[in-house]
């Protein structure tokens, strides 16, 4: 599978780069994958988990494949993935990375995130979000937090503890369980209005809209191009953050595609309380 795509990254005004990324067109499985980490209190937890989760999801999905003898994919497999990488990164470093993964194969989607690195694609006049980015005090998340005896606390914006300003991540051993490495896990199908994607951390998504990001893609003369204008959209809207940014041309990947429109058939979230641990 060859999906187009650029990449634009910069360290902004922070004193450390502390994201990573990841690009994965595996010949063996045919899945392609575009994946941002966006580390805090050091690099290491980004860059851990930039190498090892689709290496880890990759050989899950190889293995239900062999059991089922059909190929899907497999939001439970990618679930597997991010919270072996989280014992992996906790067994290593005490920093932690927000996470937002795409793996595309056969028109289907899984779209994953921890934290507030996000998803977005561009269809027509919308802009569709397959991520939600996991505030501390959004309702579901200071219920399951305070629930387990943790705290919400807000200086400039809540933060776990006091300390963190997302309430799941990979990493971040020192205030677990009340910051898990749940991943909300979208799966779908992509639609033949699906024209671009944006995958990216905060220091965009700050600073931008989500249909700012379509919008401003849609003006480049291609998906390196689009990168680019987004982070330096990004920097002149006052963003002080390391920026990582990836844009995907989905226009030759969905041609072909059976529907009209992106449809969202499951949602897999093990730590809503009350939500359906099952993709469906």
């Amino acid at each position: 599978m060859t999906i187009p795509y650029g990449l634009a990254e910069t360290i902004g005004l922070r004193d450390e780069m502390e994201d990573g990324h990841a690009i994965w067109d595996d010949e063996e499985t045919g899945i392609f994958s575009a994946e941002v980490y966006d580390g805090h209190g050091g690099w290491i937890a980004a860059s851990l988990a930039a190498d090892i989760l689709t290496a880890f999801f990759l050989a899950r999905q190889k293995e239900i494949w062999r059991e089922r003898g059909h190929k899907e994919l497999d939001a439970d497999a990618l679930r597997d993935a991010y919270l072996a990488a989280d014992r992996y990164i906790v067994g290593r470093t005490e920093s932690g990375s927000a996470t937002a993964t795409l793996y595309i194969y056969g028109g289907a989607f899984l779209a994953a995130n921890v934290g507030d690195a996000r998803i977005v694609v561009g269809e027509g006049r919308r802009a569709i979000d397959l991520t939600v980015d996991h505030k501390p005090d959004l309702p579901g998340e200071r219920d399951r937090i305070e629930a387990q005896g943790g705290r919400v606390i807000a200086y400039d914006v809540a933060r776990v503890q006091g300390v963190l300003a997302m309430s799941r991540s990979l990493g971040d051993g020192p205030l677990k369980p009340f910051v898990t490495a749940e991943p909300r896990v979208a799966r779908g199908f992509f639609g033949r209005g699906d024209d671009v994607a944006v995958i990216a951390c905060d220091g965009l998504w700050d600073v931008l809209t989500s249909e700012d990001a379509v919008r401003i893609a849609r003006t480049a003369s291609g998906p390196s191009d689009a990168a680019k204008l987004l982070e330096k959209a990004a920097l002149d809207r006052g963003s002080t953050d390391n920026i990582t940014v990836i844009v995907l041309d989905l226009r030759g990947y969905t041609a072909s595609c059976k529907g009209d429109v992106l449809h969202v058939t499951g949602v897999l979230d093990c730590a809503q309380p009350g939500g359906a641990c099952s993709a469906g």
